[in-house]
């Protein structure tokens, strides 16, 4: 990177950062100070967003240096090695440096061989940070991807009354024409997408009467008319690429609240009374799912924080303020110049001169001086080695560093993002420092980092993920036995077994699953214990790990699930029992045949047939009519293991039947065997 272009760049990331900091801490100040409307602070925090941006632009362009501004530019003497002197390998050197004698520089410039610097501080900072910001733009976007990938099963609302509404107040609010309405399953909350669209759950549809899907309907539209899904997009990349000002995020995050105090009164101006939204609100409320969309949106209800008070104000009958947006917008305007007069800057190398779009032939002589080159190259190197050239650091590998870097920034939330990354990379240098963050004091760190060395399966992460077992964040544990089921060897299960007591049913869910890999038979009798635990998805895995373990042993203890009130865990009862090769009591095979589940009539069938269990014929017979296909095909197939008259008359029987898989399954068993 040219030496000028990097030592601007650099100045300008300073300057914003100052500028930046004085207009948000503003703001911060101001909406604390006194009780704002709801439009004059979203002006406030915008203008505070953008306005950093703004006057280190214009500073920087205008060169204006108010008292306190820095320089980056430095002079530094260029020494040079003249031709003459490197054919008779004199070390004599003569200094040039912003001289008064430009014909003296000028000679001496044609004289010399060029010699490239190593990058310099300045530059190496500011490629820093564009890989940093890069990395979290690409994030982003690849987030904004997978949330239109996530809602891509969304259709058009074809219910005439809710279309009608929409065009209703498309209308009132003064639109050209109505936006496009859609559903979906994938959501748990009413957004706004992209200019133009209305993307509601299907539970509005259902659980929603017709004032609170208008109220629901009119909020989402005044994002649109708002542009509040641009403005969030925008203060999305800002808060990504310009990183190191992490007062962005509170930005934001107001403007975002902001927005919805806005679009609550634009809704009750539009529906005549806040009750309805009230209630809309508190109907969502119940919706909202524990994960994210992955980026912020425009949403009703996505911020569960702010739900009670929007809620609280609504119902309360809050007057819609007017706010003197005129006079809010003067003085931000009054702040903005101030700044860029008086607020102290960074000034870079030739700022003003690369801004305005000069090259650096049109600088002077001086203006092209080697910066940090303290000693000349041997000249007996040839000249090819003494232009300094290197090879390049690979992208992946300068993104790589920086985020094993940022795992010991003082923010957890950087901390646990960097981790996150590193383990999407992929690359195995980042091992070692995520090893490290497994004993960050913050939870989520510890979770983050667990996560992302499941994506290696290195065995040096091993001894510190088993150590994580007793973490007493449990979704540090939960991580912690995700990584170490990637593990084929290595793995010991005294730590995992201790777990299958835990107190949360999600780590003793995944301890089971995780014994069961390990096959340690020695956890049998613990397993045994968790056949009768609260959580069904906890007695499934353990009924799954011990059928895993082959352990004939456990199998009274399995049996009893049989009976269990979910239908999952009746299903991998059966399976276990097969596998274990149990005996289970016949009068149980047929009342499972009677039972809620297709799956389990279907698999209780198969057991029936290889078992030839004769008093199942009966109820086999009643199968051959089943409502499931899979049942009836397998009952099929199960009379025709029996070597009984009866289950021959029933396959007679089975030759009328409707399914045409029925009678093909009957043709060959009859044809297989005779009465």
């Amino acid at each position: 990177m040219n030496g000028s272009l990097s030592a601007t760049a650099l100045a300008w990331l300073l300057t914003y950062l100052i500028h930046s900091t004085v207009l948000l801490s503003l703001a911060w100040i101001a909406v604390r100070a006194r009780r704002w409307s709801p439009a004059a602070a979203e002006l406030l925090w915008k203008s505070a967003l953008l306005g950093g941006i703004v006057t280190a632009s214009v500073q920087l362009r205008l060169d204006v240096r108010p008292a306190g501004t820095v320089s980056l530019q430095r002079t530094a003497e260029t020494r040079v090695v003249p031709t003459a002197t490197r054919e008779t390998h004199d070390e004599s050197l003569v200094p040039v440096g912003r001289t008064e004698t430009p014909a003296l520089a000028t000679q001496a410039t044609n004289d010399v061989a060029p010699i490239r610097a190593m990058p310099s501080a300045q530059t190496i900072v500011v490629i820093a940070w564009a890989t940093i910001a890069l990395l979290l733009a690409v994030t982003y976007a690849a987030r904004r991807l997978i949330l239109v990938g996530r809602l891509g099963d969304r259709h058009a609302i074809a219910d005439g009354r809710l279309l009608d509404m929409l065009r209703d107040l498309a209308r009132d609010a003064g639109l050209r024409s109505a936006p496009r309405l859609t559903t979906t399953t994938r959501i748990s909350s009413p957004i706004a997408l992209g200019v133009r669209e209305i993307c509601v759950p299907d539970t509005a549809l259902t659980e929603l009467d017709l004032e609170q899907q208008r109220s629901m309907l009119a909020h989402e539209l005044a994002h649109l008319a708002r542009r509040d899904p641009i403005w969030m997009a925008v203060a999305s990349l800002i808060e990504r690429v310009l990183w190191f000002q992490p007062l962005n995020r509170v930005a934001r995050r107001q403007i975002a609240t902001s927005a919805e105090y806005l679009c609550d009164d634009w809704a009750v101006r539009r529906t005549g009374s806040g009750v309805p939204l009230a209630r809309c609100l508190a109907q969502v409320a119940e919706w909202i799912q524990a994960s994210p969309l992955g980026v912020p949106v425009a949403g009703m209800a996505e911020e569960r924080s702010l739900l009670v008070s929007r809620v609280a104000r609504l119902l309360e009958g809050v007057p819609v303020s007017r706010s003197r947006r005129g006079l809010t917008f003067a003085a931000a305007l009054t702040v903005l110049v101030a700044t860029i007069l008086v607020a102290p800057g960074v000034s870079g190398t030739s700022a003003r001169a690369l801004l305005a779009g000069e090259t650096s032939e049109a600088l002077p002589p001086s203006t092209v001086e080697k910066e940090g080159m303290d000693e000349i190259p041997d000249t007996n190197v040839p000249k090819e080695h003494a232009s300094g050239a290197q090879q390049p650091t690979s992208a992946d590998s300068a993104v790589v560093i920086a985020l094993i870097a940022r795992l010991k920034d003082d923010d957890r939330g950087v901390r646990a993002a960097a981790a996150h990354s590193l383990g999407k990379l992929g690359d195995a240098r980042a091992v070692p420092a995520l090893i490290g963050a497994l004993k960050d004091a913050e939870a989520k760190v510890r979770a983050s980092a667990a996560d992302a060395l499941s994506e290696f399966e290195d065995p040096r992460a091993i001894a510190a993920l088993t150590a994580l077992l007793g973490d007493p964040s449990s979704d540090v544990r939960k991580n912690a036995l995700d990584a170490l089921s990637h593990y084929e060897e290595g793995v010991s299960s005294a730590g995992v077994i201790r777990l299958l007591g835990d107190s949360d049913p999600e780590v003793r869910h995944r301890a089971a699953h995780l014994i069961g890999k390990l096959g340690d038979r020695s956890a049998s009798a613990e397993l045994a214990k968790l056949v009768r635990d609260p959580s069904a998805e906890v007695r499934q895995a353990a009924i799954e790990a011990l059928g895993d373990l082959k352990d004939p042993s456990v199998a009274s203890a399995v049996l009893p699930a049989l009976t269990d009130a979910n239908a999952d865990v009746r299903g991998q009862a059966l399976n276990t029992l097969e596998n274990l090769r149990a005996p289970i009591p016949e009068t149980t095979l047929i009342a499972l045949m009677r039972d809620g589940s297709p799956d389990v009539r279907s698999r209780a069938a198969d057991l029936v047939g290889e078992r030839s269990v004769i008093g199942a014929i009966p109820a086999l017979r009643r199968l051959l009519d089943d409502t499931n296909a899979d049942v009836r095909q397998n009952a099929a197939s199960a009379l025709g293991n029996i070597a009984d008259p009866a289950a021959y008359e029933a396959l007679r029987g089975a030759l009328t039947s409707k399914d045409a898989k029925v009678r093909r399954r009957a043709v060959e068993a009859l044809g297989e065997r005779r009465p």
